[in-house]
């Protein structure tokens, strides 16, 4: 690892964020536990098909230290941060409340005074294994430089129709590294809906590229509800490292939807733990490609416990010459009977430069468990096409009719409508471009 990486710069950080020594001691070990581990082997299935020297913050970055992160552009945070309607909206600011959490029964705080007031818990959820040796070469780094970090903790027995909108505002330099921490517990017999926004703001005459190394914890206890949606707005400066992991007690529901829509390069990893009995997941993702961005996603539904069912859906729209590789892997464990597991992955391609791959996997060690995958990859159907055109519509917008009816199935799953109808603006914005430009 670089000098830019080292135990002297956990110390600044720890010292400046003001920590708990054992959270300090965490980040030493993470390092160490870093530079012991191999980067993935090209013959690894699931790593392959992209180059992760590209998320080797040792190739010439430096990590962005909160002191020194540049400050946005006033009018693009205006417009990315404004109110949609009543939601509860928190927003940090490079690492920095913009504006904070009203007090409520939702506790949001950072993380190093959640570590001050509830160490063991922390320690439980951090600490968490199931992770490979390859993804833990990755989220060691954000274990040990993680600094803008946030903390939520839905009580008890605690349910409000009103979405909480959690956003993350980043505006780094170029060459700089940045590694986002999120924990979200969600409480016994709970029913909450969170938004959690991620955009980096660049100026125009921004070279160079930034990195971010990203974790997210999802953690429901037992009869816990939660509606969880992931909206990426990288910019195409950025590469990305996303582990985001949901793990589930008995009889706890999630519905999940993972939107990206930037990053030159992402590589993420979504995995799902049914932990406890008659636990249920829907898990949801949409990628817009555009330009030349390689997006590179492995899913993994882990059913550890009997009577669990997981239902997974993965689109994506690709134009230019983008890029999509997803790995989606279904495992049942020996005690995981009477499971049924689904997984889709269905791939649009708007440009004869576009690419697709999609490579289902499944491991099942159980009987008596129901178990299926499908995928497809092409063009818009030309039969449908040629339906809409034939009641009047115009060839270009009837095909980004086509594009959105494909997409809408995952804008659905965002439930808060204001967002939506802001989602569907942005995906046509797109492509309208496009669609002008091959005119």
């Amino acid at each position: 690892m670089s000098d830019a990486f080292s135990t002297a710069i956990i110390e600044q950080w720890a010292k400046r964020l003001d920590e708990p020594s054992w959270l300090t001691e965490r980040r030493h070990r993470a390092l160490a536990r870093h530079a012991e581990l191999p980067w993935p082997h090209p013959s690894d299935d699931v790593w392959r098909r992209t180059d992760v020297s590209l998320l080797d913050p040792a190739r010439g970055f430096t990590p962005a230290r909160p002191e020194r992160v540049h400050a946005p552009p006033v009018a693009q945070l205006e417009e990315l941060t404004r109110p949609l309607a009543d939601e509860q909206l928190v927003i940090r600011v490079n690492g920095e409340w913009q504006t904070p959490p009203s007090p409520g029964e939702i506790l949001i705080q950072e993380m190093s005074q959640a570590a001050s007031r509830q160490p063991e818990l922390l320690q439980r959820l951090l600490d968490a294994d199931g992770l490979t040796d390859a993804e833990q070469k990755l989220t060691s780094l954000n274990d040990a430089f993680h600094h803008d970090d946030l903390c939520v903790q839905v009580p008890s027995r605690f349910t409000s129709a009103r979405p909480l909108r959690l956003i993350h505002v980043v505006s780094s330099a170029a060459q700089q590294a940045l590694f986002p921490l999120t924990v979200i517990t969600v409480g016994e017999g709970s029913a909450v809906t969170i938004i959690d926004e991620y955009v980096s703001l660049l100026s125009s005459s921004q070279e160079g590229t930034s990195l971010i190394n990203s974790r997210i914890e999802l953690v429901l206890e037992r009869g816990a509800r939660l509606q969880y949606i992931r909206l990426q707005r990288w910019g195409p400066q950025v590469r990305e490292f996303l582990f985001q992991r949901a793990t589930l007690a008995g009889d706890a529901s999630l519905t999940a939807a993972n939107i990206a829509l930037g990053a030159v390069v992402s590589k993420a990893h979504l995995v799902t733990t049914l932990g406890g009995e008659r636990a249920s997941a829907r898990l949801y993702g949409f990628v817009f490609g555009h330009g030349a961005q390689h997006v590179d996603q492995h899913t993994l539904q882990d059913h550890q416990a009997p009577h669990t069912t997981s239902d997974l859906q993965m689109r994506a729209a690709l134009q230019d010459q983008s890029q999509m590789i997803y790995t989606g892997l279904i495992r049942i464990a020996k005690q995981a009977v009477q499971t049924d597991a689904y997984q889709a992955n269905h791939n649009l391609m708007l440009s004869p430069s576009a690419k697709a791959e999609t490579i289902p996997m499944l491991e099942i060690l159980a009987d008596d468990v129901q178990c299926k995958h499908g995928a497809s990859i092409g063009p818009i159907d030309e039969e449908q096409l040629f339906y809409v055109m034939s009641r009047g519509v115009p060839r270009d917008i009837a095909q980004r009719f086509l594009v959105l009816g494909f997409v809408e199935p995952i804008v659905q799953q965002v439930p808060f409508e204001p967002l939506q109808e802001r989602l569907r603006r942005e995906i046509e914005g797109s492509l309208q471009m496009t669609v002008t430009g091959d005119r």
